[in-house]
């Protein structure tokens, strides 16, 4: 999907609600990245490696983004929509059937991905033997264009060294002024 190309960080206040409606990424390959889904063993439910897999989708900083002279914290949805996918793996692999917080939490994450999935939805018409081919044989699905998600996570990372380096200068010199 294209958007128009927003007005430069600086146009913006980062007050109230005059702030950039989705995060740059000066990195990212204009057009998107040509993807052909392909099942792989990893992300699995249960393998040994399964937790640290699925915590490497999280990004340096949390999900967090800074912006403005006041480097106002801003949560970008798609690292949302990874920390929903994590908390379900995690509630498959748990014994039992999750109880008090962890019921609304799967809940709004359930509703807050299914919300995504339509507003992102992606029509590329996948092969008409999806349901019924052998993943293991052929793995390969339809070609779909993406956001070039290497530059969104290296934008991620500039953002937060950016933000924690700030941080630090700040406490620095509050400590010299002590």
């Amino acid at each position: 999907m294209a958007f128009a190309r927003p007005p430069p960080l600086e146009h913006y206040s980062f007050i109230d609600e005059d702030y950039i409606p989705r995060m740059p990424l000066p990195s990212a390959r204009r057009g998107g990245v040509k993807w052909i889904p392909e099942d792989s063993v990893r992300y699995s439910l249960w393998s040994p490696e399964a937790n640290d897999e699925w915590l490497w989708t999280a990004t340096i900083g949390d999900g967090n983004v800074h912006f403005g002279d006041s480097r106002r914290l801003f949560v970008v949805a798609v690292t949302h929509q990874l920390h929903c996918m994590r908390s379900y793996r995690q509630a498959l692999e748990a014994d039992g059937i999750p109880q008090g917080h962890a019921v609304g939490h799967l809940t709004h994450c359930l509703n807050f991905l299914r919300m995504h999935t339509l507003c992102a939805a992606d029509t590329t018409l996948d092969p008409p033997d999806a349901f019924a081919r052998n993943y293991t044989m052929e793995r390969a699905g339809a070609e779909h264009v993406c956001m070039d998600w290497e530059a969104f996570y290296r934008d991620m990372r500039t953002n937060y060294l950016e933000w924690d380096g700030l941080q630090k200068h700040q406490a620095n010199s509050t400590m010299t002024r002590s």
